[in-house]
């Protein structure tokens, strides 16, 4: 293996830190929309400890069409994972489709 001992996946890694950030109550969130530019730079190991940095990076507009019952949009998150040196664990850019406000006329 090209680790020493054990690791989590990666992925597993990710589900996790979504959890850190996803609130289950009423939100704007209406999903998931993509995930960008992952890299898994330091591998975590059975009993450290992540911590996660999530920072608006863009907002996008969606134009709404006739059929749309709400306005939507993507926005962007860049997201930094840390382990509990402060290590670099996992970088990457999440895209979330939200329910947008209505302009004010």
């Amino acid at each position: 293996s090209l680790f020493e001992k054990r690791v989590a996946h990666g992925y597993f890694v990710i589900a996790a830190v979504a959890g850190l950030f996803v609130d289950p109550g009423p939100n704007p969130v209406l999903a998931n929309y993509g995930l960008e530019n992952l890299r898994f730079i330091t591998p975590v190991y059975p009993g450290d400890t992540i911590q996660a940095k999530i920072t608006v990076k863009k907002k996008t507009a969606k134009e709404k069409r006739p059929d749309d019952k709400q306005a939507s949009g993507i926005v962007e998150w860049d997201v930094e994972v840390f382990n509990q040196e402060q290590e670099t664990v996992a970088l990457y850019t999440i895209l979330t489709l939200v329910r947008r406000r209505e302009a004010l006329s």
